[in-house]
């Protein structure tokens, strides 16, 4: 992983729940063996240590082996352990000091006068004066000819353990992650690859439902159907270019439902009245291809063509925070209630849910002469 990547891995890590269970769950232990091996009962620091050190393990054990420099998410098991290595030690080494700090100087390490041994009948006389000198006289450990280490020795034993064992356990929980991390990866790729298959559903169908409705404009009008089949030619295009991918900007969006529109108006003439609120400033956001496409065939189709005086159409896109709320209404005959969405409303609803957007993301109500579809979608500037 890289840098940037790496370290959303350690603040995802510190956001689990998991982490903190399993270093609450190794103090309760930590405490109730003391308890029950009969030692002194811990202060508040003692009781506090044991699991922040473990959360505190949990989470930097597995960066060095995270960091590889490129998108790959677990380095080579060379260069991890070369990375792992004084990352551990300096972790250990940090970690033995605080321990050795928190219970003191050794027994026999202290401060204080030495206890005097007898040397028998040669002992110098300046050294049994300095021996009863008193502490004030005391010159450090340096002075007891004993130099007084930092760390206990016993801690070494424990420090080589604990950089043992988070040598190993930082390569597994990298491992473990780095698993999920592919495992997430592909089921993202299967999402997509089941919306591409639903973006290329609606091309035949849009293809069809233009075809259906200019049949009857052949009979009435050949020249206005010359026209609609150019414009036919430019929206099968403008689908080909725009269905094949998974966001795009919505200004490409806008064109597909103008050259889609232009169609209708061939078809419809003065029986269209429509009316647009679509702010140019938004069209430099990316969103899902053909999310508003459907919306608008589905209002002429369902609606506008089947009033016998026609009917307006009304497109409203604008942005509220993290979201794009598109309103698309027209008037006419109410839906059907009694029979399912059309193939367009369904694979909208089918890529909405692949997409992960929430199941009322589209909804569609009447209110008095208007049939209203209002659509809610995370998007990415």
């Amino acid at each position: 992983m890289r840098a940037s990547a790496v370290l959303q891995a350690t603040l995802q890590r510190m956001r689990r729940p998991r982490t903190w269970g399993a270093a609450l769950l190794f103090g309760v232990v930590w405490v109730g063996t003391r308890l029950f091996m009969g030692l002194p009962n811990p202060g508040p620091v003692e009781l506090l240590a044991p699991s922040l050190w473990v959360a505190l393990f949990l989470v930097l054990a597995p960066l060095p082996w995270q960091w590889t420099g490129s998108d790959a998410p677990l380095a080579s098991v060379w260069r991890g352990a070369a990375q792992a290595l004084p990352w551990m030690a300096g972790l250990t080494l940090g970690t033995m000091l605080l321990v050795g700090s928190l219970e003191g100087p050794p027994p026999g390490r202290g401060p204080g006068p030495v206890p005097r041994m007898d040397m028998g009948p040669r002992e110098h006389p300046i050294e049994h004066s300095i021996e009863h000198a008193g502490p004030h006289h005391a010159m450090g450990p340096r002075h007891e000819g004993i130099w007084r280490a930092p760390i206990h020795p016993r801690l070494w034993a424990f420090g080589v353990a604990h950089l043992c064992f988070g040598l190993l356990l930082g390569w597994i929980l990298a491992d473990r992650e780095r698993a999920e991390f592919q495992e997430a990866a592909a089921r993202l790729a299967a999402r997509e690859a089941q919306a591409r298959v639903l973006q290329g559903q609606m091309n035949p169908h849009v293809l069809f439902n233009a075809i259906s409705g200019l049949t009857e404009l052949v009979r009435e009008d050949p020249v206005a159907a010359e026209a609609a089949l150019v414009n036919l030619a430019d929206l099968l295009r403008a689908l080909l270019v725009h269905g094949s991918r998974l966001r795009a900007p919505l200004a490409d969006e806008r064109r597909l439902v103008e050259r889609h529109l232009s169609l209708e108006r061939l078809r419809l003439g003065h029986r269209l009245r429509e009316s647009w609120d679509w702010p140019e400033a938004l069209d430099t956001l990316e969103v899902p291809p053909l999310m508003i496409q459907p919306l608008v065939e589905n209002a002429l189709k369902h609606g506008v063509s089947l009033a016998v005086g026609g009917g307006a159409l009304k497109v409203e896109v604008r942005r509220e925070g993290e979201a794009l709320c598109v309103r698309v209404a027209n008037t006419g005959p109410a839906p059907e209630t009694t029979e399912g969405p059309g193939l367009g409303l369904r694979n909208l609803r089918e890529r909405l849910a692949l997409l992960g957007e929430p199941a009322g993301a589209l909804r569609i109500h009447r209110d008095g002469e208007w049939t209203i579809a209002e659509l809610r979608l995370r998007v990415k500037a």
